[in-house]
């Protein structure tokens, strides 16, 4: 068998094994070669270590990173060119987590992302903790013995910078009633003299996801990927570590949203994960 044979009966193999998720061993792979020596081993960890998983004791099964591969034209370009596609992850489970959810008009989303960008950066976020109520401040986050001042904020912000790094926008359509309940008569009537009884509208959502406390390792691919994780045994709850994280996100990023939506009547934000809360700020009436 020449090379490109080997590496069709490769190829063979590994679709039989994808199709049928049956186990299989190395040297059960091997055998469907004439390689000699170390070749296999030589491919195996640079061409098809990354398309299968460990399975029981010495046996593995093909991934769902072979899924791209799976026709011949693919799979042939995958072993000429000797990419690797790493699936050799390691799963941090977090039992605890918090979610908010702004939801607002699309209309404010180009300043918010112009507000909530500026905190991607460390003299941005810097001037912002600088100008917080210096007692507020330490409680959530106390300082070291004998640490100066410029130390703390540097250990705050690389503290921070390991839990805020980014936000998801994403947009949904709607319909709203902007009158008070009425009959049909009565809304036609609204509309006809030039007012809307229901209006639609696109709203933006921003999303931030926060994990609390230390996070189990997994190796991905095991049985126990979704068992219940080891409590970090410094908070077993998330509870500390999470009371921390929402006081700063209000500090940091919520009042950046208030600022630059202050012309919505109601602001809604939802939050999720270890407590399921609707937060609503809305202009009262005079």
């Amino acid at each position: 068998m020449d090379k490109t044979e080997n590496q069709r009966a490769i190829f063979e193999f590994l679709v039989a094994h994808f199709k049928s998720q049956e186990p299989f061993t190395k040297e059960e792979m091997e055998a469907q070669t004439s390689w000699q020596g170390k070749t296999f081993s030589t491919y195996w960890s640079k061409q098809y270590e990354q398309f299968v998983i460990a399975a029981d004791a010495d046996f593995f099964r093909v991934s769902e990173a072979f899924r791209p591969f799976a026709s011949w034209e693919a799979f042939q370009r995958h072993v000429t060119q000797v990419r690797r596609v790493s699936s050799d992850y390691t799963l941090l489970c977090h039992d605890s987590v918090l979610v908010f959810e702004f939801f607002m008009p699309l209309t404010n989303e180009t300043h918010l992302r112009t507000a909530l960008d500026a905190l991607f950066y460390k003299d941005t976020i810097l001037a912002r903790l600088k100008a917080l109520d210096w007692k507020k401040l330490t409680d959530y986050f106390p300082c070291d013995a004998g640490e100066t001042k410029a130390a703390y904020f540097d250990r705050l912000c690389a503290w921070l910078a390991t839990r805020f790094q980014g936000y998801s926008v994403t947009t949904v359509s709607g319909r709203f009633r902007a009158q008070d309940l009425m009959t049909i008569t009565g809304a036609a009537k609204i509309e006809e003299d030039g007012d809307r009884y229901l209006i639609d509208e696109t709203t933006a959502i921003v999303r931030f996801i926060f994990p609390c406390g230390k996070p189990a390792r997994r190796e991905a691919g095991s049985a126990r990927d979704f068992g219940d994780p080891e409590p970090d045994p410094n908070d077993p709850t998330g509870q500390e570590e999470a009371k921390r994280l929402r006081w700063f996100f209000n500090a940091l990023f919520v009042q950046s949203i208030i600022q630059v939506v202050n012309g919505e009547a109601e602001i809604w934000m939802v939050e999720s994960g270890l407590r399921n809360r609707l937060h609503i700020w809305r202009v009262e009436s005079a």
